[in-house]
C-alpha cells in the first residue's frame, strides 16, 4: 500500500483551508490500493480454507484488509471519481466471499482451496500492475504527496518474509511463492521512482 499519514493529513489540511487544490490523495493510485487489498485478501482466504484454518495467516490479514478497506474509504470520499468508487465498490464485493464461506462451512473442499488458489494468483496480477499504476501517478503528479517510503521499504520486508515463508512450506504454497516473488520485483522500480521526487 504504503501511504505517508502524515504528509497526507498535512495536505488534507491544507486542501482544507483553500491552500491547496488538488485531493490530498493525488499522488495515491487507487488500483495500487485495491491491488493491496486483493493481496492481503488472497491470503486471507487461503487461510480460512486451510485444514485447519491457518490463524497465522487469517488474523493478522483480516486486520491489514480492514485497514486498507478505510484508506480505500477515504480515497473514494475525498475523490468521487471512476478508479475509487471501481476500489471502493470491489473491495466490498470481495469482503461477501469469506463470509459465505464460512456461513455455509465449505471451507476446507477441494473447490475452495482451488477458488483461494485462483484469487492469490489474481490478486498478484493485479498487485503487479497496482504497482506499474501507482508508479505512473507519481510520474504524472511529479511530488510524493501522501504516498510513503518507509512504509513500501517495509512491504519490501515483509514480502522478502513471506516468501522466505512459502519457501519452507514447499511446493503446497507455490502461489504464496509466486507472489511475495513478483512484489519484490515490481515494486524496486516504484521504490526508486518515489526516490527520485521532491517531498
Amino acid at each position: 500500500m504504503g501511504i505517508n499519514y502524515g504528509s497526507y493529513t498535512s495536505e488534507k489540511k491544507r486542501r482544507a483551508r483553500g491552500e491547496l487544490h488538488e485531493a490530498a490523495t493525488q499522488s495515491i493510485s487507487p488500483n495500487q490500493i485495491f491491488s493491496s487489498f486483493c493481496g492481503v485478501y488472497g491470503f486471507f482466504l487461503f487461510g480460512i480454507v486451510s485444514d485447519p484454518p491457518d490463524l497465522f495467516l487469517t488474523i493478522p490479514r483480516f486486520v491489514a484488509a480492514v485497514l486498507i478497506y478505510l484508506v480505500v474509504l477515504e480515497i473514494y470520499r475525498e475523490r468521487r471519481d471512476r478508479p475509487s468508487t471501481y476500489a471502493m465498490r470491489g473491495c466490498t464485493l470481495l469482503s461477501v466471499i469469506p463470509v459465505a464461506l464460512i456461513l455455509t462451512g465449505v471451507r476446507t473442499t477441494t473447490a475452495s482451496r482451488s477458488l483461494s488458489e485462483f484469487v492469490v494468483i489474481a490478486a498478484t496480477l493485479l498487485m503487479a500492475q497496482g504497482c506499474i499504476a501507482q508508479y505512473r501517478a507519481l510520474r504524472l503528479s511529479g511530488q510524493r504527496g501522501g504516498v510513503s517510503f518507509p512504509m513500501h521499504a517495509m512491504l519490501y520486508a515483509k514480502d522478502f518474509t513471506g516468501l522466505m515463508f512459502g519457501m519452507q512450506l514447499g511446493w503446497s504454497a507455490w502461489s504464496i511463492i509466486l507472489m511475495h516473488l513478483s512484489n519484490l520485483v515490481m515494486r524496486l522500480p516504484l521504490m526508486y521512482r518515489y526516490w527520485k521526487l521532491p517531498g
